[in-house]
């Protein structure tokens, strides 16, 4: 046992040495390193670390900066094509620009009218007259800048009719007329010259009446003069309870002939506009001046002076059975040169004018307090006109009247009345109310309405004229005329 102890203690030995040999370079080296070495071994391996972690961080941010460059690139393709996607899309349906400056207008009416108690020849058999009608009017206006605009309508109704764009259903279905009834540019200067805006405008071609009106006593509303016409405000700003003050001047031709004078209607009006409190007046002084109106007479007859070489009269070109005549007129007995053949032509009966010349002055007024009664405004007006260069003493007219109410919106309403009395040498017949009597002059009479808004925009009413003559032409009844109307409007 003893032997093996001493064999055992002698390899532990053996083998202790053989390691401490092994281990004595590197047990010397450290214990050759100083502490600063020490410290400096390891920052250096500390930096190392650290520039291999930057270097690491670098390649992430440079994968991830290449990464973002393409996301936006496509980002930005994405959002080129979804921009002219869109672009092309607003091209293809927004509206020309022409088109926006644009504004369309117009109304239908339809009608049931009856004549009762017509005023006839004595001996005649004169019996009540019902008719149903119909107007349509469109129109469309291109404002073209603040400056200049072009406006165009069409209406239905005879076209030789001045006074009227209704039709009458009759005639087997047959289709109704069409026609131009405006056509006009409007140029309003402002401060492309240097001009306060709305200071003047400047309407010319075929227009509706520009002058302010209460009534039609001297014009129907359907009359459009053509030629013509400025409007002049006065007042940049309201003068304490002036509001403004209106200039309007006509310069309007009704007939042009070759080879003497043309027709002319020349005149203006002042028009001013005030308020006292709650009540709002507006006024208007006219004068128009009728320059040979003899040719609106000659149209209402087929005959004329003027002959062929062969002696044969010649058709008047200018003839229009349509229009309305009650003013006295002169005629000339006409005997036809002899034809060559020896024939005598038969001798008739020319209209060569009117016996009366037309210079009117006339004043118009209406006053108008906006909440009346329930919200609703009271409106009364007032008319008179006088013809100077009249043939006789029926050279005056005049109309008044009231109204309570308006139709604006649905459950709106209104009721009127007024009075007409229209001499017959006060007006030219041609022109005035086509709905009173049976239009012209030398007639007067009451009329009443009542107007409801049944519907956005349907305006139903019932309308009553009642009239007689004031001069009772020769061998004629004088029966009150009852001329009774029903209206179905739309207006857009």
């Amino acid at each position: 046992m003893s032997n093996r102890f001493h064999r055992k203690r002698r390899r532990l030995v053996a083998g202790g040495l053989t390691l401490l040999l092994l281990l004595s370079p590197s047990v010397q080296a450290y214990a050759a390193e100083s502490a600063a070495e020490r410290r400096l071994r390891i920052l250096e391996e500390t930096l190392r670390q650290t520039q291999e972690e930057v270097k690491a961080l670098h390649r992430q941010l440079d994968e991830q900066k290449t990464a973002n460059q393409e996301t936006e690139k496509k980002v930005t393709e994405a959002g080129i094509s979804a921009r002219t996607a869109s672009a092309d899309a607003t091209k293809a349906t927004s509206l020309p620009d022409w088109l926006a400056r644009t504004t369309v207008f117009g109304d239908v009416r339809y009608r049931h009218e009856g004549f009762y108690h017509q005023p006839h020849v004595k001996g005649q058999v004169a019996t009540a007259r019902n008719r149903e009608r119909v107007r349509a009017r469109l129109g469309v206006r291109v404002a073209f800048s603040d400056e200049i605009s072009a406006t165009i309508r069409g209406a239905s109704g005879n076209p030789n009719d001045p006074i009227s764009t209704n039709e009458t259903l009759t005639n087997n279905f047959t289709r109704k007329n069409f026609n131009l009834d405006w056509g006009f540019l409007t140029f309003t200067p402002g401060q492309s010259f240097g001009i306060r805006p709305g200071a003047f405008a400047i309407t010319g071609g075929k227009f509706p009446l520009p002058m302010f009106r209460t009534d039609e006593l001297l014009f129907d509303e359907d009359v459009a003069p053509e030629g013509l016409s400025e409007t002049f405000q006065l007042l940049g700003a309201p003068i304490g309870a002036l509001d403004q003050v209106k200039l309007h001047a006509f310069q309007w031709t009704f007939d042009e002939v070759a080879n003497k004078q043309d027709g002319w209607t020349l005149g203006g009006q002042v028009n001013p506009s005030m308020h006292f409190g709650n009540l709002q007046l507006e006024a208007g002084l006219a004068q128009y001046w009728w320059l040979n109106p003899d040719l609106i007479a000659q149209s209402l007859s087929r005959n004329t002076t003027a002959f062929t070489a062969t002696g044969a009269p010649v058709a008047n070109s200018n003839f229009n059975s349509t229009l309305v005549n009650t003013n006295l007129l002169v005629t000339k007995n006409i005997r036809p040169p002899r034809l060559p053949n020896g024939t005598q032509p038969a001798a008739f009966n020319a209209v060569t004018g009117y016996q009366s010349g037309f210079n009117q002055s006339n004043f118009t007024l209406a006053a108008s307090i906006p909440n009346f009664v329930a919200a609703r405004p009271l409106r009364f007006w007032a008319d008179y006109v006088y013809n100077w260069d009249a043939a006789t003493d029926d050279a005056h007219g005049w109309t008044s009247g009231l109204r309570l109410g308006q139709t604006k919106t649905k459950g709106d309403w209104s009721v009127f009345g007024f009075y007409e009395h229209l001499g017959q040498e006060a007006a030219i017949s041609a022109f005035t109310f086509s709905d009173f009597g049976t239009a012209g002059t030398n007639v007067e009479g009451p009329g009443v309405g009542i107007e409801y808004q049944l519907l956005n925009p349907l305006t139903i009413s019932a309308k009553g004229y009642f009239t007689n003559f004031i001069t009772r032409p020769a061998d004629n009844t004088n029966p009150t005329l009852t001329r009774f109307q029903l209206d179905a409007l739309v207006k857009f």
